[in-house]
């Protein structure tokens, strides 16, 4: 008999039994799309001579094992399917799988329970054949004949077998060598056979062409849940019917992880924080060996900066972090930012300003339990959500059971207290607060906790996606304490209305922001209280910023000089950091403006100011001023005026020991433009001094930015020998940019690397290292590959690459006569490519006309460059070369026909070097 479809959702195995399907189907309330996917491959197989197995992937607790119960639920309910195919679903964790045999044992174990309702006594027989091969097991066969029994099992019932195997990377880990090859083989052979598997990320055997599970799975991510999906499962676990704007603080809370979410629905029935803990303890004891893993995964730096941001739980700066760290910020924010892209942390902008915290809140969990064992951290933070999830009634309708559990357990009395302390909203809210024995030090609600609540729950709706509810709670902040002349309420206003002005620009409503600054600036401009002063300072700042967003760069300028007028005699550092800024900006705009002269007055006018100042965000300042001074001399031809201002910027900023990145930075890039410079002179000794001065100064940097900046002075380093006709050094050159960072997962990196690979292939080939030319391009494939199989983004560098070094290769193969190999690595370049990339489309012109003088035909190449006509039309000159080699007779405008005769020119001066060579000419 089964149970109604209201039973409660459950946290761990769902679907572990028959009469669990109901439930399962009733309950199953989002990865719908995931398991249409799963059913379609199901589906596709049902007639298919092999099957394509899948592999769902994604993080504990998001719902892969809710996905292969509702997909099982489906396959033995579903009419159509019930009689064709069998769930096999293994237990979550295969403890007892060591070998292929074990394996296979296994299934037949599995099989011969899902066989029980179908055919009874097949059932039976499949236990028995399972007793006797359990004890065979010193056989050397006992693997091949396990499989034959759930193969033969398969044909008596006349029905695929869907394997459900949970927790593949770990299963794969635990077995010995063979296992990944034998249950390869036997997949790949048995078209009775469907494996569902899931892992918790994705391991090596799926990525690597050598290991046995390459490309053998149709991947199926599970991402967090986005807001209607945690309406949803909000909703199927008995949370109750939520809008989507009120479920996004609970998105937030859980980080739209399914097991998480469940736990706190329960909570939305109970309101006990006491069984809410208790859940959390469970969940984070299931877990503890998964979270070890994924922190022993990381690099110790690495793994210390998200341990900080973790333990400080909520958006904390990178200055906070690194305190937390103890390491040094400029390594924390180069850490940070590897962590956001790979998705452990996300960073949000708040005030001119960047905040990190955990993607997962899980994990903040199980750090405060199971380290700092801080259970009333866990509270604050969930009283912190509850006060913006619940209404204040709701909330006083919850404190009299708080009130008993607080008496109870110290962790719940002190997370409680904490709330109370850290937010006066939640003050206002608990106003009998001498049950909990804290009312000492807090008073009574004034007109300024009144307007820090109503502030603090503007930056939550914020947070939670609801900009236009934090503008109205701005508003309401405004409205309510506008007229106050207590200088504590006026500065919460002047941030309320600053803080409405950067949410305006956010959605695009310039002219709405402008108007917002513009009323700070009437407020309080004539104030002497310095935050006030500061505020309208920020507030005139981003007014400027954002009428040159706006394309009004003129009252942009107009703007920045009134923040110099009001506020260029104060000492305040917070202001001169604002006059800094605006003076900094306002020469970039008359740069913009082609008034370069009034810019590099304005820049002088920045150094005269701070030259001298300590403070490291004035300091930034005045070290970009000069750079773009130098760069201003450039553009006017003052060669000479520009290497001195750059020589200027490393003598001020260029010791490696500079208190700040940006100082490094700034002289690193100076270094590298006063090479430029160098080099238009026609000194190329200079140039490369430059250039090497860049690498000796910060070449041991870890820091991405500095990391770039060397990867560039080496490239261009070895632009500058192959003009001064040293190809061997070209080549090492190119070759250090791929030795240094090859192995770096920054993008910026991964570009200049690339465009190195390609451009030390392009010179071997250039001086007839064919032979190098060609093994370099195999190893730029390799890297590249890897790369793509890492998560590298479609189109852009990697394209532009790829297209590039096939380009390379067909060229070199050309020149040595294997004329096929080169025909396909041209066809491989063209469909690589894109419109625009003009690099792959002078190595496909370069690679024609090496094929062309080595007797290749015509027709293979026309028909590779007509594939794509976008494509095509940047490389007409060449397609009318070749047409009219193959016997065509083409109608273009005269100048075309002069670059397609320049070409055939080409292609009969380089067939008469190449005959004068002798190289004996080989054919495939």
């Amino acid at each position: 008999m089964t149970r109604p479809p209201t039973a409660a959702v459950r946290k761990f195995n769902p679907g572990l039994f028959r009469a669990d399907d109901e439930d399962v189907i009733a309950q199953f309330a989002v990865r719908r799309h995931e398991l249409d996917v799963v059913l379609e491959t199901v589906w596709d197989n049902l007639d298919s001579p092999s099957c394509q197995h899948v592999l769902i992937v994604a993080p504990r607790g998001r719902g892969k094992t809710m996905l292969l119960a509702r997909a099982a639920a489906e396959l033995r309910t579903n009419a159509a399917l019930a009689g064709r195919v069998l769930p096999v679903r293994f237990m979550e964790e295969s403890h007892e799988i060591f070998t292929l045999a074990d394996f296979w044992l296994e299934a037949l174990f599995h099989l011969a329970r899902e066989a029980g309702e179908c055919n009874p006594e097949l059932a039976r027989e499949l236990r028995d054949t399972h007793a006797d091969l359990n004890s065979r097991w010193r056989e050397r066969d006992l693997a091949d004949r396990a499989r034959a029994s759930v193969v033969e099992a398969a044909e008596l019932l006349d029905r695929k077998l869907v394997l459900m195997v949970e927790n593949l990377q770990a299963l794969c880990g635990a077995a010995d060598d063979d296992f990944g090859w034998g249950l390869r083989q036997a997949l790949q052979m048995e078209p009775r056979i469907m494996l569902v598997g899931t892992a918790t990320s994705r391991f090596a055997a799926l990525d690597n062409p050598q290991e046995p599970f390459f490309e053998l799975f149709r991947t199926i991510p599970l991402d967090p849940l986005d807001t209607e999906s945690c309406r949803r499962l909000w909703l199927a676990a008995g949370g109750g019917e939520r809008s989507e704007r009120e479920i996004r603080p609970l998105q937030i809370l859980t980080g739209g992880n399914p097991r998480l979410l469940v736990i706190v629905a329960a909570f939305a029935s109970s309101k006990s924080l006491r069984r809410l803990m208790d859940e959390l303890v469970a969940l984070i004891d299931d877990h503890t060996e998964y979270f070890r893993n994924h922190l022993e995964g990381m690099a110790k730096t690495e793994r210390r900066v998200y341990l900080a941001a973790i333990d400080l739980w909520r958006p904390s700066s990178a200055a906070e972090i690194a305190d937390r760290a103890r390491i040094d910020v400029r390594t924390v924010s180069a850490m940070l930012g590897r962590l956001v892209e790979r998705g452990a942390v996300m960073a949000e902008e708040r005030e001119g300003k960047r905040y990190y915290c955990a993607a997962e809140r899980l994990y903040c969990i199980y750090y405060k339990m199971r380290r700092e064992r801080d259970d009333a951290e866990i509270v604050r933070q969930f009283i912190d959500f509850i006060s913006v999830f619940y209404s204040e009634e709701e909330i006083h309708d919850i404190l009299p059971l708080w009130k008993e559990e607080a008496a109870q357990s110290p962790a719940i009395r002190e997370g409680i207290g904490r709330a109370i302390a850290e937010s006066p909203y939640i003050r206002d809210i608990v106003l009998d607060r001498s049950w909990l024995g804290l009312a000492e030090g807090i008073g009574t609600a004034d007109a300024r906790i009144a307007a820090h609540a109503l502030f603090n729950k503007a930056i939550t709706q914020e947070r939670a996606g609801d900009v236009e509810a934090g503008i109205a709670t701005f508003d309401d902040i405004v409205a309510r304490f506008g007229g106050s002349e207590a200088p504590e309420v006026q500065k919460v206003v002047a941030r309320a209305l600053v803080n409405k002005g950067v949410m305006q620009g956010r959605t695009g409503d310039v002219k709405a922001g402008i108007a917002t600054y513009d009323d700070v600036a009437a407020r309080f401009g004539s104030s002497e209280t310095p935050e006030l002063q500061r505020l309208v300072a920020i507030a005139l700042f981003n007014k400027s910023f954002m009428q040159e967003q706006a394309g009004d760069i003129e009252a942009g300028i107009a703007a920045y000089d009134n923040i110099v007028v009001r506020f260029g005699s104060s000492e305040a550092p917070e202001l001169q950091e604002q006059v800094a800024k605006s003076l900094f900006s306002k020469g970039i705009a008359q740069v913009q403006l082609g008034d370069i002269e009034a810019g590099i007055a304005t820049f002088d006018n920045v150094v005269a100011r701070f030259g001298s100042s300590k403070a490291p965000e004035i300091r930034g300042q005045v070290a970009y001023s000069l750079f773009n001074k130098g760069v201003a001399q450039g553009q006017l031809g003052d060669t000479e005026a520009g290497i001195a201002t750059f020589d200027d910027v490393v003598a001020r900023f260029g010791s490696s020991e500079a208190p700040e990145i940006w100082e490094q930075v700034a002289s690193a890039s100076a270094l590298i433009n006063k090479g430029s410079a160098l080099g238009r002179a026609g000194d190329a000794e200079a140039e490369i001094a430059a250039y090497d001065d860049v690498v000796a100064r910060f070449g041991s940097s870890k820091t991405p930015e500095l990391q770039k900046l060397v990867a560039i002075a080496l490239f261009n380093k070895g632009t500058a020998l192959g003009r001064a006709g040293d190809a061997e050094a070209r080549i090492a050159a190119y070759g250090g940019v791929v030795t240094r960072f090859g192995s770096s997962e920054a993008p910026e990196l991964r570009e200049e690397v690339a465009r190195s690979f390609v451009f030390k292939a392009l010179t071997q080939y250039a001086v007839g290292g064919t032979e190098s030319a060609l093994s370099t391009c195999d190893e730029t494939d390799r890297w590249l590959n890897s790369v793509a199989d890492n998560g590298a983004p479609d189109g852009g560098w990697w394209t532009t690459a790829k297209g590039a070094v096939s380009g390379v290769r067909a060229a070199a193969l050309a020149v040595h006569g294997r004329r096929q190999a080169a025909i396909e690595a041209f066809r491989s370049a063209c469909a690589i490519s894109e419109p625009g990339d003009d690099l792959t489309m002078k190595l496909l012109v370069l690679s024609a006309i090496e094929l062309a003088a080595g007797g290749a035909s015509p027709g293979d190449m026309i028909d590779a460059l007509a594939r794509d006509g976008a494509k095509a039309g940047a490389l007409d000159p060449l397609l009318v070369a070749l047409l009219r080699r193959a016997g065509g007779t083409v109608r273009v405008p005269t100048e075309m026909l002069e670059v397609a005769n320049d070409i055939d020119k080409k292609i009969e001066e380089r067939k008469a070097a190449r005959n004068a060579s002798e190289r004996p000419a080989t054919d495939e």
